[in-house]
Formats: structure tokens, sequence, C-alpha cells
């Protein structure tokens, strides 16, 4: 599979962990069940066009984490590296720069006995009713519908 975007290793990123913001795009019952990265983000890949497009403090609500900004050093990562460049291309898509994908993924990190978070801890949200029908509504491939206007994703 041909990627465009710049990749990272398992022995760069575990030796820059504390350098990088790590976006792992799995579902949430997925990173909770099987763990994660120490310090990574659950944004699921459903969710990443969603998340760019809400504001600092409602991102910080729903994803527990300062909303990276488009020139923030940023790894992508999910169970085997497919999600992950999906979201590298909604990310591009979305003007961000400075995004690596971390095509190994979580199952070579386990494998090559990086520490992990087990059971990993997503941060929990609280969707209201309308939070998600819009939140849905935003999905890969869908309408996107925000403040009157409609957008196709």
């Amino acid at each position: 599979m041909e990627c465009p975007h710049k990749e990272i290793t398992y022995d760069e990123l575990s030796s820059h962990l504390d350098d990088v913001t790590v976006i792992d795009v799995r579902n949430r019952n997925e990173l909770q069940a099987d763990g994660q990265i120490p310090g990574s983000h659950c944004i699921p890949v459903t969710e990443i066009k969603y998340a760019c497009g809400l504001d600092e403090t409602t991102f910080k609500a729903r994803y527990g984490f300062d909303k990276p900004g488009p020139d923030e050093s940023l790894v992508v990562c999910c169970k085997t590296g497919v999600r992950s460049k999906t979201a590298c291309d909604l990310l591009q898509a979305k003007g961000f720069k400075r995004h690596r994908i971390y095509r190994g993924s979580f199952s070579e990190w386990e494998e090559k006995g990086g520490d992990t978070v087990k059971p990993g801890q997503p941060h929990e949200i609280e969707f209201s009713d309308s939070e998600e029908e819009e939140q849905q509504s935003c999905r890969v491939g869908s309408s996107c519908t925000r403040n009157g206007s409609s957008k196709r994703s």
C-alpha cells in the first residue's frame, strides 16, 4: 500500500515519545480492551473531520487534551496501520503539515516491547443528543452540516 505521508519507526517514536502528540484512531472500546501507547490520545478515525472542526474548548472537553494546531508534530497510529493512513489523509485535507504515520502501529509497539497502558484509558465523553447527531453526520463519506451549511465528507 503506497502512502504519501511521512512515516515514523518504532525506534524513532519510542525515543521521542515526549516530543510528539500521538493520536490513536482506533475506537474507544478497542483501545480500552487492547491497551494504548502511554500518553497517546484517542480520536477514532470516524471522528477526525469532526474533531478538526471543533473550537479549542469543546475539543479539550471531548478528547481530554489541547487541540493540536496544523504545525504541531503529530504521530497517528491504530492497530495495524490501515486506519492511520485514512486519518492522515483527513488531517492533510484539513491543513495539518507535520503529521507522521506510525505504520507498525499498536501491534508492532507491543511486539517490540514498548510500554503500554492496559486497559487503555480513552477520555470519557458524554454526548448530548444534538452533539451525537452532529458527529454522526460528519463521519467519513457522509454529509456534514454545521451552522446551517452542508458539506460533503
